[in-house]
């Protein structure tokens, strides 16, 4: 990604990667097993392994395409996570068949090595075979899937709770330090990523009502009280672009103080304004931005659900008082060292 000014744009290869995948949600059918076929899922596996080794940030404007076109497909949870674990890790042992998910919650293991829990909600848990998780001591490992209960997202998404029972891990990694941390603030900067070509979609959408629906023989897009709602829309879908982007990019570095800054820093915006930004946009369609059928709902339900997983916003605030508090304590004794 190459940056100039408030505007981000994508490189050529990025640009590659969200092309395909938008080809594949405007084409219909099946758009999982498309993305399969073309090879798309495995974008970000390490290329030791047949994947093409891309990092969240370059996987960016893929996952807005994502969220753009309200696709169902685990592009998330099977798709874009599996690769960034398995690269984080280091696992490239050959891994059994079989579709993969990433699982994240803590788990027990017994002295012979066997893994018990349940974890869950796991986007994409419904439809895998296998699920990469984090054991203690932030190991990855791959285990079979015993039992499900599959269900729907609130946005219709499909996932799952995974219950393993004294389940033998089918590979294993070497353990990596704040593993688990990071997985789940990769998780958390996907889902923000689709929910921002949702919130965009959403934007277009308003815009075009706005235009095209008439009171008093003026467009609504006339008024001046919707035209200051429709410049808080794109400012906050705009200020929401450079903060995911941030994130991405600091999930792709090695500094973990950065990262947890940018990715809660998003997950407060995405608690708070974003959220405030989602809700106006169905307060500007009026009556029929509330019908059940209507493409609006479905958009912004995607940013609800990136609000509740990988963290609220309340928990995040808290994660940011206790780095900077600990950051004032450790500067706290170079400060008086200095002033004597």
């Amino acid at each position: 990604m190459t940056e100039t000014g408030m505007g981000i744009t994508a490189t050529d290869d990025q640009r590659m990667i969200a092309d395909s995948f938008a080809r594949v949600f405007a084409g219909g059918g099946d758009a999982w097993n498309a993305l399969e076929e073309t090879g798309l899922t495995r974008a970000t596996w390490p290329e030791a392994m047949d994947g093409a080794g891309m990092g969240l940030t370059d996987m960016l404007p893929a996952l807005v395409e994502a969220g753009r076109a309200a696709t169902l497909a685990p592009v998330i949870g099977c798709g874009v996570l599996p690769g960034l674990a398995l690269s984080r890790a280091g696992l490239a042992s050959d891994l059994p068949a079989g579709r993969l998910c990433l699982a994240l919650g803590p788990l027990r293991e017994d002295a012979e090595g066997r893994v018990s829990g349940t974890l869950g909600p796991v986007a994409g848990g419904d439809m895998a075979e296998q699920a990469l998780v984090c054991l203690p001591g932030d190991r990855l490992a791959v285990l079979p899937v015993q039992d499900r209960d599959a269900f729907r997202l609130v946005d219709g998404h499909g996932a799952a709770d995974l219950a393993f029972g004294r389940a033998r891990p089918l590979a294993t990694g070497a353990a990596s330090s704040g593993l688990a941390a990071w997985l789940e603030d990769a998780a958390a900067t996907a889902q923000a990523a689709d929910a921002l070509g949702a919130l965009m979609a959403a934007r277009e959408m308003t815009r075009e009502y706005l235009k095209q629906r008439k009171q008093f023989g003026r467009p609504l897009a006339a008024f001046q009280a919707l035209q200051h709602a429709m410049v808080d829309l794109h400012h906050e879908t705009e200020h929401f672009l450079s903060l995911v982007h941030l994130a991405a990019h600091a999930c792709d570095g090695a500094g973990a103080a950065l990262r947890v800054r940018a990715v809660s820093a998003v997950k407060i915006y995405l608690g708070g304004r974003i959220r405030r930004a989602a809700a106006s946009a169905i307060q500007l369609h009026g009556g029929i931005g509330m019908t059940e059928d209507y493409a609006l709902g479905g958009l912004v339900k995607r940013v609800l659900l990136a609000d509740m997983l990988h963290g609220r916003a309340d928990s995040h605030r808290a994660r940011l008082a206790a780095l900077v508090a600990e950051e004032t304590r450790q500067d706290t004794p170079n400060r008086k060292d200095s002033a004597a």
